[in-house]
Formats: structure tokens, sequence, C-alpha cells
């Protein structure tokens, strides 16, 4: 039974999967934990969804949870008011000012449309952009890593039959 459960949690977790998977699950994981609220458990129920390397989506969800929302607010907040044309440091001071006042505020609709949501769009920009990024630069360096693997096997297999 025990060896059962561990096969199960390995095979979850398989790594040796094709590179769009990989990187799949990589860039999955880098968006959801760019953006606030997105967690581990969230991640791993896309990644499984999607069909993406669930170990590479939680390395991705975990290397950037949490440090990087507080990190990318000022960001999140530019980008924001750019595209709602509201002032990012206005921004930035009302959503410290609603936290303080409690969670509850946040959902009040003078603060969705003028806080909450230009920030979320200015996090769902970022997040786009890093996971992009993540995605065809992890790409690139899987198939070239491949194609690698791929020529030596084949020097070392024309080496044996000589």
């Amino acid at each position: 039974m025990k060896k059962r459960i561990r096969d199960h949690i390995k095979q979850f977790f398989l790594i040796d999967d094709t590179p769009h998977k990989v990187a799949g699950g990589a860039a999955l994981g880098i968006f959801m934990g760019v953006t606030p609220g997105e967690g581990v458990l969230t991640t791993l129920i896309f990644a499984y969804i999607l069909r993406l390397n669930r170990l590479a989506a939680l390395a991705g969800v975990l290397s950037v949870n949490m440090w990087t929302t507080v990190v990318a607010l000022p960001l999140a907040a530019a980008i924001g008011g750019l595209l709602f044309r509201v002032n990012p440091q206005a921004l930035s001071h009302d959503f410290h000012r609603t936290a303080a006042l409690g969670w509850q505020y946040i959902f009040t609709w003078n603060v969705l449309s003028q806080t909450a949501v230009p920030l979320l769009v200015g996090y769902v920009v970022i997040a786009v952009s890093a996971a992009a990024a993540v995605y065809f630069g992890l790409l690139y360096i899987l198939i070239k890593r491949r194609k690698i693997k791929e020529k030596e096997h084949i020097l070392t297999r024309d080496k044996m039959e000589l």
C-alpha cells in the first residue's frame, strides 16, 4: 500500500515530459504566483486540468508566490493607472487605505471600480508577461537540450556499431 501511494505521488509529479508541458507548467506556476490570491493548490488543479507538468507548475508558483505580489504592487499600480487613466500613487494609497479598513470594503462598487479592477488588470499584465517570458525561454532551452541529447545518443550508438 505504501509503495502504491509513493508511486502515485511520483507519477503525479513526473518531470520527464514534453518540453511544451514542462514550459507550460512553469509558466502557469509563474502566472499564478504573481497574481494575488492564487496559491499552490489552485496551480496544481489548473496544471492537472490543462495537462501541464505539475512539478514545473509547483516550482514556478513556489519561486514567486507571495513575495512577488508585494514587489509587483507599484508596477501593477502604474500599469493599471495607465490603462484606466488613474494616478498610480492614488491607486497604491487607496489600496493600502482599503486594506487597513478591512477586506470587506474591497467588494464595494466604488472600491472595485476605482481601485481593485485597475490593480488586478495591472497584475494580470505583469503575470502574463512573466509567464510568456518563462514559457518561451524554457521551451527554447528544453528543445535545445533535447536535440543535444539526441545527437549524443546517435554518436554513442554509431561508435558502438563500429
